[in-house]
């Protein structure tokens, strides 16, 4: 089993596309890789350290329907991983997100500006089943609905597949997400989302996490993660369950341009706040400074 570099265990945000070709995201120093480059990608992460993927799709025609299809990008990665890796050597998280899939660029289906929950649940409950038929090791549902963990749990138990649930649990209403959304081809923008967290509010998103974990999660979400670090440590110290601290795109990029305009050294202030979130309890930081993390580490080790 490869070693963890860090008194927290790194997850890297791995973009698939069904393009062959790799491509720039906007998130500087990470790719849009096609299903080959995404195991070349990992074979060689897995040689540096580090063994976690929050797997998530691009998709140049947003829609449900293909992930049904055999050679759904997402699907046909996971399949091949699972032949190559065992689960004690790399774990793969899928996203089954909606966000991706909708032309809206919504988490949610809206019909007539209403939250279907119902079809929420299905649609999400499609993604899932086919990524853990496909072999992921968990799937992360960030519906901002109640019983979402529920929902899917039972699906996983009906269809007999032993795949872990970790939900975004307190996802927050944020203006830190545009990056990831022309990522993935999202139409919001830097829009919020009504139907998320208030950011004002840490006591709703601390018991809709106590909620999941009643519900089956085996893990769960902070998202994003440096405004929020109160709210961290709050469900490190009240759960026993791990917590992952998602350190998001629009904190990445913050970062990222100021190091290009020379304001910072991107190695020690991505330590820094790593250590941050180590300090309230994180089990796992999620994440696009993954180079960044190993620099730290490899300066720390020798």
């Amino acid at each position: 089993m490869y070693p963890s570099a860090h008194s927290f265990d790194y997850i890297e945000c791995l973009f698939i596309s069904s393009s062959q070709a790799v491509r720039d995201s906007p998130l500087e120093g990470n790719s849009i890789h096609s299903v080959e480059s995404a195991l070349s990608h990992v074979e060689d992460r897995l040689s540096q350290g580090l063994s976690r993927w929050l797997v998530v799709a691009v998709n140049d025609h947003p829609g449900l329907d293909q992930v049904d299809a055999s050679g759904f990008c997402v699907a046909r990665f996971l399949h091949k991983a699972s032949s190559l890796w065992s689960r004690n050597q790399a774990m793969f998280i899928a996203d089954v997100g909606l966000s991706p899939y909708l032309s809206s660029g919504q988490s949610v289906i809206l019909e007539n500006g209403i939250i279907d929950c119902e079809a929420s649940y299905q649609a999400v409950i499609r993604l899932a089943l086919r990524f853990a038929e496909a072999g992921a090791h968990y799937v992360a549902p960030c519906l901002s609905l109640p019983e979402q963990t529920i929902r899917l749990r039972d699906a996983l138990r009906l269809h007999q597949l032993s795949c872990g649930l970790m939900p975004y649990s307190t996802k927050f209403s944020s203006s830190l997400y545009g990056p990831y959304r022309s990522t993935v081809g999202s139409s919001l923008g830097f829009s919020r989302k009504s139907y998320q967290f208030d950011f004002s509010d840490s006591r709703q998103a601390l018991h809709q996490m106590s909620e999941d974990f009643l519900q089956g999660a085996r893990m769960s979400i902070v998202k994003p993660a440096l405004p929020y670090l109160d709210v961290l440590q709050d469900a490190c110290r009240q759960f026993s369950h791990p917590i992952a601290a998602y350190h998001v795109s629009g904190e990445y990029a913050m970062a990222i341009h100021a190091a290009r305009e020379g304001l910072l050294d991107p190695v020690d202030y991505f330590a820094e706040i790593h250590a941050a979130m180590a300090r309230c309890g994180a089990r796992y930081v999620i994440g696009y400074a993954a180079d960044y993390f190993l620099q730290s580490s490899a300066q720390k080790t020798s």
